[in-house]
């Protein structure tokens, strides 16, 4: 793994043959004391494990593709969940068939080369478990309101006549 300062709180960040995606991440992120912010990539992958969460059942479905990859989109962010420091990433690959297949990626190994765009949002942002959805989301700050004041949006259909 290498990396460069790209921008005042901006990295690229590449990962070569045989390396650990998330591992490696969240390696680079404690380095850099990155406790919330972004990350999107490409290249290509190998020994995928992808999931989709069954929120019925509160459990991820598995699936695994050991064969090689184009990693067509990767995006996720990092946090901390207590002192623990979290990627929660979703990507997008496809094969020689150019059929795509997308889910939370809980690890993979690169197969040639990946490139990172890694940006620390520069606050920490925490994850707490929900237990009616039996994840760790992001939640706000105590006593935070709507995002620079703007107002919240209401759930549920608009009224006639409403814009």
């Amino acid at each position: 793994m290498h990396g460069r300062k790209v921008g005042e709180k901006e990295y690229l960040v590449v990962l070569e043959k045989e390396e650990r995606v998330v591992a490696n991440l969240l390696q680079f992120a404690e380095d850099q004391g990155i406790e919330g912010g972004w990350v999107a990539g490409l290249g290509s992958l190998r020994d995928i494990e992808l999931g989709y969460y069954d929120l019925p059942r509160r459990t991820y479905l598995r699936r695994e593709f050991e064969e090689d990859m184009e990693l067509t989109g990767f995006q996720g962010n990092f946090g901390m969940a207590g002192k623990v420091r979290v990627l929660h990433v979703h990507a997008t690959l496809s094969g020689p068939e150019l059929i795509s297949f997308s889910g939370h990626l809980f690890e993979a190994t690169v197969a040639v080369t990946t490139e990172f765009h890694v940006r620390d949002f520069g606050v920490r942002i925490d994850r707490e478990e929900v237990p009616e959805v039996g994840l760790k989301l992001i939640r706000p700050p105590a006593g935070a309101g709507p995002a620079g004041g703007a107002k919240t949006m209401a759930r549920g259909r608009k009224k006639a006549g409403r814009p």
